[in-house]
C-alpha cells in the first residue's frame, strides 16, 4: 500500500510537538534515477521549521511538488496525478497546469512547510517562472503567484495576487481589497521571471528584470486563512481551456529585492536552494510491524457486504425514514425574514438507538437550508421520536426542548434560539449511547453566540461551533424522553480555527459515568501559523454533564495525534470487549479537511484514552491512480451481530468521478 508524506516538529498553541508537512503525492512516472533517493525519503523524511533570521529557498521543480521527502521541501497542494484527468502535472524543471472546457484548482505552499514566515516588518522578494502557452481563463482567474500573510492589526490579513489576463496581456495586482492598475505584459513565449518585491509598506512588481508596476502601498482586509504561497486558480467554478508552466518558486526575506540587487537571481538556480531553514528528522507514524489483533479481511467495492450487516432494527427504521414527509410545514418556528409557518427539510438519521426490547428512539435535524452547508449549519434543529413496540410505529418528529421554565421549540436548549443560531448531532456515523444508568447521551455541536446575541465566529471560518452533551431521561411512564444539556465543550480559536465540531463519544469500560469524547479540530484558516491540525480529548465522570477542558488526544506515549478536519469514531467490539478509535491520521501538515487519508483503525488504551501506537491498522489509502483529493471519510460502521466483524461502509470520494476507485466500497475489519 502506497506511502505518501513525512512529519516535523513545530511550536503550537498547547506547547506539546505539533506535526507539519505538506500533502504528498506518488512520484510522476520517469524518474527512476531518483528512486533510492526516494525510498531513503520515505524511511527517514525532512521537512523545514519556521525560523527567525534570514531565508531563501528556490524550488525549480526537478520532482513533482508533492512527492515525498523532495528538496527544498513538499508542497502542501498539488493536484497533479497519474490518471486521466488531471489538471496539473509535473516534469522535471517545470509544472504545468492544463483544462480542456474543464474546471481546476490551485496548488499551493504553507508559510510553515517552506520554513518561513512573513510579517509587516519583514523586506522580503517572491518570484516565479511563468509563460502562458495557449487558452483563455476567465478575468482575474489564473494567478501567476499569490500569497497571504497577517497584517500587524488583529483580524487583518495583506493579500497579494498576480493575476494574468491572457486575452488582453495584461497583469492584475490584486491588493487586499481591489486590483491596481493593469501592467502590460506579455506572457507567453519563453519563461519570465515575474517578482513581488515588498518592504516598508509598499509593494513593486518586476517583470524580466526590469519595473512593470508600482510601488504602491499594501493595502488589508478582514480575513482569516492559512498563510501561504499559491498558484493557479483560486476558484474551480467556471469551466476554460487554458495551458500554462511554472519552471520555479523562490523567496528570500534578506531584503525587497529588484532584479539585480542582494546576489539573488533564482532564475539561475538549477537545483534547489534553502538557506536558513532547520531541518528536523523524525520517525513514520506508520513504522511498526503489522498489529495481530486488527486485520483488514476485504475492501469490496459496492455495498452488498454492507447491506449484510446492516442491523435488523436499522432495516426496519428505514421504512419509517421513508414514510416521513420531507420537507415539513412547521408552524411554531418564526424568524426575522420568515414569520412562519415555515418549510423545514429533514434530515434524518439511520442510526436508531434500540433502549430496549421494546423501546427505540430516533432522532433528525431539520434546517430550512440545505445540508451539511453554511446556510443549513446556522439553522438546525434537533428533532427526535420514540418507538415502544419494538419498533413496529413511532410517534411523529418533535423537537428536543430542554426540560426547565423558559424553553421552547424557540429556545430549545440553554445555548440556542431559532432564528439566530443552532444544534445538530455530532456523531458520524450518528450514534447515541444508552448509559449505564439508563440514560440516552449524544453530542450536539451548536452555533455560539456573542454577547450581542450574533452569530460568534472569531476568524471568519466557514463554520465556528461548540458541543454540548444532549441527556435524555425516560419518564415515569416510560414512553417519552425528558431532556437535559450538559455544560459546554469549548475549544478557544488558538487550539482549532472553526472551534468543537463532530465527536466520537464513549462510556469507558469499568468505569460507570465516565465518557471520552474526541472532537474534530481545523486549522483553516490559521492567521497566526500556529493553530495545530490535532483532535482534542475530553473526558466526563457524572454521565456527560460536565466536562474537562479539551487537551490533544494523543498516542499513548504522549505524542498528540495529527489529523485534519474530519469525523472520527469509537466502537466497541462484543467479541473482545476493546474500544476501538477510527478516523483519518496525517503523514503530512493537514490544510483544514485535506487530506482525508489515510483511514486507519486502532485499539484505545482506557486508562489514559489515547491510541495504542502499535496497533494501528490502516483501514485504505490513497492509491497510485487517486487524485490528492481523495476523501476517506463520513463512513457508515457497524458491528456485524452474526460475525462480530466490524464493517464500514464508505463513499471514496473524489473529483476524478470516473476513476476505477471512486465510489461506494465496503471495508471489513476482524478484531481478536
Amino acid at each position: 500500500m502506497a506511502k505518501y508524506g513525512s512529519r516535523a516538529f513545530v511550536h503550537n498553541v498547547s506547547g506539546k510537538p505539533d506535526l507539519r508537512d505538506g500533502e504528498r503525492q506518488q512520484r510522476p512516472p520517469g524518474e527512476a534515477r531518483r528512486a533510492a533517493a526516494s525510498l531513503l525519503a520515505l524511511l527517514c523524511l525532512v521537512v523545514f521549521l519556521p525560523v527567525a533570521h534570514a531565508a531563501r529557498f528556490t524550488d525549480p521543480f526537478l520532482t513533482s511538488p508533492a512527492e515525498p521527502g523532495r528538496e527544498p521541501f513538499a508542497w502542501d497542494h498539488f493536484r497533479g496525478y497519474t490518471a486521466p484527468g488531471s489538471v496539473w502535472t509535473a516534469e522535471e524543471g517545470a509544472i504545468t497546469y492544463r483544462t480542456e472546457n474543464q474546471t481546476g484548482a490551485y496548488s499551493g505552499l504553507a508559510f510553515s512547510s517552506a520554513g518561513i514566515d512573513i510579517t509587516d516588518e519583514s523586506r522580503w522578494a517572491l518570484e516565479v517562472g511563468f509563460r502562458h502557452i495557449s487558452g483563455i481563463a476567465p478575468p482575474a482567474y489564473l494567478f501567476v503567484c499569490y500569497t497571504r500573510w497577517s497584517a500587524a492589526d488583529p483580524g487583518q490579513m495583506r493579500i497579494l495576487g498576480l493575476a494574468y489576463d491572457a486575452e488582453n496581456h495584461e497583469l492584475l495586482l490584486y491588493n487586499a481589497t481591489g486590483n491596481e492598475a493593469p501592467i502590460a505584459v506579455d506572457l507567453s513565449g519563453d519563461f519570465h521571471p515575474v517578482r513581488l518585491a515588498v518592504g516598508d509598506g509598499q509593494v513593486s512588481v518586476f517583470v524580466d528584470g526590469r519595473l512593470a508596476g508600482g510601488p504602491y502601498a499594501l493595502k488589508s482586509r478582514a480575513y482569516g486563512a492559512a498563510k501561504e504561497f499559491l498558484i493557479g486558480p483560486l476558484t474551480n467554478t467556471e469551466e476554460h481551456s487554458l495551458h500554462a508552466q511554472w519552471s520555479y518558486l523562490a523567496f528570500t526575506d534578506e531584503g525587497a529585492f529588484a532584479p539585480g540587487e542582494g546576489e539573488w537571481e533564482p532564475a539561475a538556480d538549477t537545483e534547489p536552494v534553502a538557506k536558513g531553514l532547520s531541518l528536523v528528522k523524525v520517525p513514520d507514524v506508520f513504522d511498526s510491524p503489522p498489529y495481530p489483533g486488527i486485520q483488514i479481511v476485504s475492501k469490496e467495492k459496492g455495498n452488498a457486504r454492507w447491506e449484510q450487516a446492516v442491523p435488523e432494527t436499522m432495516r426496519r427504521y428505514r421504512q419509517t425514514m421513508r414514510d416521513t414527509p420531507n420537507p415539513i410545514e412547521v408552524l411554531f418556528y418564526s424568524y426575522p425574514d420568515d414569520p412562519g409557518p415555515s418549510k423545514q427539510n429533514v434530515y434524518q438519521n439511520a442510526y436508531v438507538l434500540q433502549y430496549d426490547a421494546t423501546r427505540l428512539v430516533g432522532n433528525a435535524m431539520l434546517t430550512r437550508g440545505v445540508g451539511d452547508t453554511a446556510t443549513g449549519f446556522v439553522d438546525y434543529k434537533m428533532w427526535y421520536r420514540v418507538s415502544t413496540d419494538g419498533g413496529e410505529t413511532f410517534t411523529d418528529l418533535r423537537p428536543i426542548v430542554q426540560q426547565g421554565e423558559g424553553h421552547s421549540p424557540m429556545h430549545p436548549i440553554e445555548y440556542v434560539w431559532v432564528g439566530k443560531n443552532s444544534f445538530c448531532y455530532a456523531t458520524i456515523p450518528g450514534i447515541m449511547l444508552r448509559l449505564s444508568n439508563g440514560q440516552i447521551f449524544f453530542p450536539c455541536y451548536y452555533a455560539p453566540l456573542d454577547e450581542a446575541g450574533n452569530y460568534y465566529n472569531p476568524l471568519n471560518a466557514y463554520t465556528f461551533s461548540r458541543v454540548c452533551g444532549i441527556i435524555g431521561t425516560w419518564n415515569e411512564a416510560g414512553d417519552d424522553l425528558l431532556w437535559d444539556v450538559s455544560d459546554p465543550v469549548i475549544l478557544t480559536p488558538e487550539q482549532a480555527s472553526r472551534g468543537a465540531g463532530e465527536c466520537a463519544v464513549i462510556e469507558l469500560a469499568e468505569k460507570p459515568g465516565h465518557l471520552a469524547m474526541v472532537i474534530r479540530g481545523s486549522n483553516a484558516p490559521n492567521p497566526t501559523g500556529k493553530i495545530p491540525a490535532y483532535k482534542w480529548k475530553t473526558l466526563s465522570t457524572d454521565y456527560g454533564k460536565t466536562w474537562s477542558p479539551c487537551e490533544p488526544f494523543s498516542y499513548d506515549d504522549g505524542e498528540p495525534i495529527i489529523s485534519p478536519a474530519a469525523c472520527s469514531s469509537f466502537i466497541r467490539s462484543s467479541r473482545t470487549g476493546k474500544c476501538y478509535w477510527i478516523g483519518n491520521i496525517s503523514r503530512t501538515l493537514p490544510q483544514g479537511n485535506s487530506p482525508r487519508y489515510p483511514l486507519v483503525i486502532g485499539e484505545v488504551d482506557e486508562d489514559g484514552v489515547s491510541l495504542r501506537r502499535h496497533t494501528l491498522t490502516i483501514v485504505d489509502d490513497r492509491q497510485p491512480d487517486d487524485p490528492p483529493d481523495l476523501q476517506l471519510s463520513n463512513y457508515n460502521l457497524v458491528e456485524d451481530e452474526k460475525t462480530g466483524e466490524f464493517v464500514l461502509q464508505l463513499n471514496r470520494y473524489m473529483s476524478a468521478k470516473e476513476a476505477p476507485g471512486a465510489g461506494p466500497h465496503t471495508y471489513v475489519i476482524r478484531v481478536r
